[in-house]
């Protein structure tokens, strides 16, 4: 009996072990997993719905890395968690921790695992934000190979479309190649991915970005009602305003032929929108503005649009390179065709090299000839300018000499009765003011401290300026005009003396010292130049002017 049992138990045990054998092998099983499994697991959690506190999460399980060591399992993985993290956070860097490490790990282990859909994941975001990285520093085609290698590992082991982190990351894959083939005005791809990305999103907000998205490339394409069309059914499930379909709103104002209407839309494209769109908005309005002829505005959008023009030869090169990725990951060769393209690699490449240069020099030519054309426009708009300027500036100095002619000769024939004007200043309320606050007053040279209310207020000076101009027309500006040594203040203490008042008098009036009143005296007389008397001089002055 129980030799019976022994060929049993044998075939049970032989069973078992294949069962063992074929069973998924994992590498993230409670056995398998690192130390610190759980606590990333949680950051990961984290990332997507509180950035900020995920950061602090990791930064204390590096401080904790210098206590107990990492597995590699361990340091690899927080290595693209702070990546991640920065990237969330806004706070990447060209300091930030380099991820090719991390691929090349993720890579070998991946040979021992294949079937892991937990570390294929890992493997695909560290792709994803080495691509990320590459971005950062705007080497775009390097970004877009790595998105499609992360977009390429979520294919390889079917990503759950009912698990929301991988459906999202897949969206946001193809997000980001849609951004790049946009960028680079590859438009039909750039929509695919677009669409791509939508079927992938759940929130109505990421719906109506992608939307958004959407139409701007439908309107780079200038196929304005699609755009429209597709903003509007953005706007139904999230409402964020009309800025970025601004050209299209212009553009149909252009189609009606209503140009006032469309210039501040296409102004405002201008100004906001993305590359294509001031692209576009600056050829509009170059136009608008040659049928109104401002040659300002149309030479400065015109001057725009020829510069846009010389970038695109610049991204000639790297558009062809991504057009080529982008080619090759949805229509990847079989083995069979990989075989006879190697063997015949040589050629191919020396005809898409001549191919390339054919197309570099297409563009080049095309672009001088464009240019050639719009600095000849140019030049004939700027000669044009500079004739209109220069006839513009004979005709102002033409008007400007006329009128020196007239002022000169309205000063030469404005003549008063002298004796008439005199007596009419000397009964001026303010002058018999003046003269009646020293009447009957001893004030000697030392009166200032003595007669402190006699000081003159600002309204004071003030009027009898003015009456001595109504009396004797543009009496202070001809004076000063005269006797540019002399000030405001000099004038003042003239229309003084003319009152006859002497030194001490008009130093408690201004309500300064003797020496100085007498001291402006003699500065006023050597100026004018005409005696001893400042009061006789001024007369003398007066009466030789009217």
């Amino acid at each position: 009996m129980k030799a019976k049992r022994i060929p049993i138990f044998l075939f049970l045990l032989c069973g078992a072990l294949l069962c063992a054998c074929s069973r998924q092998k994992s590498v993230f099983t409670p056995r398998n997993a690192p130390h610190h499994f759980k606590e990333l697991k949680t950051v990961e959690s984290l990332l997507e719905t509180n950035p900020s506190s995920a950061a602090d999460s990791l930064s204390a399980l590096s401080n904790l890395s210098s206590i107990m060591p990492f597995t590699p399992l361990d340091a690899n993985e927080l290595l693209l968690r702070e990546v991640q993290a920065q990237f969330k956070n806004r706070t990447l860097s060209e300091q930030s921790p380099d991820l090719l490490p991390v691929i090349a790990f993720y890579d070998s282990v991946a040979e021992q695992y294949p079937d892991d859909a937990d570390l294929q994941f890992l493997r695909a975001n560290a792709y994803y934000y080495k691509g990320v990285e590459y971005a950062f520093l705007q080497d775009d085609v390097m970004a877009f190979t790595h998105y499609l290698r992360a977009l390429g590992l979520m294919q390889s082991f079917e990503a759950s479309t009912n698990n929301p982190q991988e459906s999202r990351f897949v969206a946001l894959a193809y997000t980001r190649l849609s951004e790049i083939l946009y960028r680079y005005g590859i438009f039909e791809p750039a929509i695919e991915a677009c669409k791509e990305a939508s079927s992938h999103y759940f929130s109505d907000a990421d719906l109506a970005a992608m939307m958004r998205f959407e139409a701007a490339i439908y309107q780079a394409q200038k196929d304005y009602d699609k755009a429209l069309a597709r903003f509007q059914e953005a706007e139904q499930k999230e409402s964020v305003g009309e800025g970025m379909i601004q050209l299209s709103l212009g553009v149909k104002f252009v189609e009606l032929q209503q140009y006032d209407s469309a210039v501040p839309y296409l102004k405002r494209a201008f100004a906001t929108g993305d590359r294509f769109a001031r692209v576009d908005a600056a050829s509009k309005l170059a136009e608008i503005y040659r049928d109104n002829g401002n040659t300002d505005e149309e030479l400065y959008f015109t001057r725009y649009y020829v510069d846009n023009a010389m970038g695109e030869t610049r991204l000639a090169s790297r558009k062809m390179e991504i057009e080529y990725l982008y080619e090759d990951f949805n229509h990847p060769k079989n083995v069979e065709t990989a075989k006879t393209d190697a063997a015949k690699s040589p050629i191919l490449w020396l005809a898409v090299l001549f191919v390339a240069l054919c197309f570099m020099t297409y563009i080049i030519v095309r672009n001088r000839k464009r240019i050639k054309h719009i600095e000849s426009k140019i030049s004939t708009i700027e000669l044009k300018r500079e004739q209109e300027t220069t006839a513009k500036d004979q005709e102002i100095e033409h008007i400007a000499q006329q009128l020196n002619d007239t002022r000169e000769q309205m000063e030469n024939t404005v003549k008063i009765d002298f004796d008439e004007a005199w007596k009419s200043f000397s009964e001026r309320p303010i002058v018999m003011k003046i003269k009646q606050l020293v009447e009957g007053k001893d004030i000697m040279t030392k009166s200032v401290g003595v007669y402190p209310k006699l000081k003159l207020k600002e309204m004071d000076y003030i009027e009898l300026v003015r009456e001595a101009n109504r009396c004797f027309p543009d009496f202070s500006s001809r004076f000063l005009k005269d006797f540019p040594d002399l000030n405001v203040a000099d004038v003042r203490h003239s229309c003084l003396a003319l009152l006859g008042l002497n030194d001490a008098e008009i130093a408690v009036l201004e309500g300064i010292s003797y020496s100085g009143t007498n001291r402006r005296t003699k500065k006023i007389l050597n100026v004018i130049g005409r005696g001893n008397n400042l009061m006789q001089a001024l007369i003398a002055y007066l009466n030789k002017s009217y």
